[in-house]
């Protein structure tokens, strides 16, 4: 039996592929049209198997669609922005223009050497002024329309990778990319005033139902979390500044007369004002800075323990007039 020749094989079909131009979307007026896209990759300079199986699943689909019929339109791009390119050329003592595109070189041709069909004419960088031109004009529409602002907020903090990183990236307690521990800093940041469409994301699901699955679809509504209910004001007993009550949100006001305490999260601005002077102070700042440290999805769990520290205030309940304390 004749051995099977990867190497010969596999790159005579790349290349007719190639020459043919298979995989390039063209313009063809009649033909249903389909469009996959996967998370661009980092350009780090090695693909890894988390890679291939992600990769391989979004081939798989463009393919298939491909021998359906469809007119498939399946681009691949690079992320390759941001601190951890400018810090990971730092450390190797290269320019960081030349280290992204000497990675984003070595994995376009692991990934053409596994044979995927993308169509490389549409290739993209997020680094290339062409490309990120579009994404500074659409948020500057955002700005335009008030639906991007700023605030200042606590973020995860790498001090290593000089980076915000997002509740995913956290690992327990560390940097998935460094391994650097994860502190809380507050910062002003960008915010998007995603709940400007929470109603009409809500009505569209609809459309969904029948063809997706309904524990998906649950899932998509707790995300958007649109609720209904009351603001409710509890005054201060004693004041803090010009701060003269705090104004809670409950989608059951008719529990109101059964409120025996006030719990605040660990990041709420008044959290430390409220035990300032009160001889509390050194006590709330160190479980503060305990709970800010923690994994921000753990801590929303289910299972996970619930803990607290007096802050040494009280609120007056508005409803039957009792003092409560605040946590």
């Amino acid at each position: 039996m004749r051995p099977y020749n990867f190497t010969e094989i596999e790159n005579r079909w790349q290349n007719t592929w190639r020459e043919r131009g298979v995989f390039t979307a063209k313009v063809e007026p009649g033909r249903p049209k389909y469009y996959v896209l996967e998370m661009f990759p980092y350009p780090s300079g090695k693909l890894h198997m988390g890679h291939v199986r992600n990769y391989s699943i979004g081939d798989v689909v463009a393919r298939t669609r491909r021998a359906m019929g469809f007119n498939v339109l399946y681009p691949m791009g690079w992320d390759a922005f941001g601190l951890p390119a400018e810090n990971a050329a730092i450390k190797a003592h290269v320019h960081p223009a030349e280290w992204t595109y000497s990675n984003i070189r070595q994995m376009r041709g692991q990934l053409k050497a596994l044979g995927y069909s993308y169509d490389w004419d549409r290739e993209i960088a997020t680094c290339h002024p062409e490309y990120f031109r579009w994404e500074q004009k659409i948020f500057q529409e955002m700005i335009d329309r008030d639906l991007a602002y700023r605030k200042s907020s606590f973020v995860n903090w790498c001090h290593t990778c000089q980076t915000v990183l997002a509740n995913e990236q956290v690992e327990n307690g560390t940097c998935w990319r460094c391994g650097e521990t994860v502190v809380q800093r507050e910062l002003v940041q960008w915010f998007l005033r995603i709940t400007a469409y929470a109603q009409s994301l809500l009505d569209d699901l609809s459309k969904l139902e029948g063809g997706w699955p309904e524990k998906v679809l649950t899932m998509q509504r707790n995300w958007i979390g649109r609720s209904e209910g009351a603001r409710v004001r509890f005054p201060l007993v004693r004041p803090v500044g010009d701060v003269h009550e705090i104004e809670v949100f409950t989608t059951r006001p008719d529990t109101l007369w059964g409120v025996t305490f006030m719990s605040l999260a660990a990041e709420h601005p008044l959290a430390l004002k409220l035990a300032a002077g009160g001889g509390r102070e050194a006590e709330v700042t160190a479980f503060v800075q305990k709970v800010r440290n923690e994994d921000r999805t753990r801590r929303t769990s289910d299972d996970f323990e619930k803990e607290g520290c007096f802050t040494g205030a009280y609120v007056t309940n508005p409803v039957n007039g009792r003092q409560v304390p605040v946590y």
